[in-house]
């Protein structure tokens, strides 16, 4: 269950379990890493000075508590290191990805919406990682 996706044979279809540290393997692998690196720091430190500079609304409140997400992936990327890399690590997931087309990557942009949440990311990702 520490895939990022799980195909299940009899139907062709993807579980909804989320890997967080392999769902930015995917973005680096299909996006590159240089482009997923600065997205990530962007979101990191650029939402939160947002955030920060808006903070009397509660627009910026939300703000600052969605960039907390970021800071898990930008440690995942910078980790990973390279697109080769998170290609090897995410060699299962692209296969399927490839296998079932646009299927696969709406499940893909799914699970990647669960960045609007805020603080879910981080506390998915710890928890992952405690339970390694």
């Amino acid at each position: 269950m520490k895939e990022a996706y799980r195909g299940s044979d009899s139907k062709g279809d993807f579980d909804k379990f989320i890997n967080i540290r392999k769902l930015a393997a995917l973005d680096v692998s299909l996006n590159g890493w240089v482009p997923i690196t600065a997205e990530f720091f962007f979101g990191a430190f650029g939402i939160m000075t947002l955030g920060i500079l808006f903070f009397e609304a509660t627009i910026g409140l939300y703000l600052i508590l969605v960039s907390f997400n970021y800071i898990p992936l930008l440690i995942y990327v910078l980790l990973i290191g390279n697109q080769k890399n998170a290609k090897k690590e995410v060699r299962n997931e692209l296969s399927k990805l490839k296998r079932y087309g646009p299927k696969g990557i709406r499940n893909y942009n799914i699970q990647q919406l669960i960045v609007f949440i805020p603080f879910s990311i981080a506390i998915l990702s710890l928890f992952q990682e405690i339970q390694k």
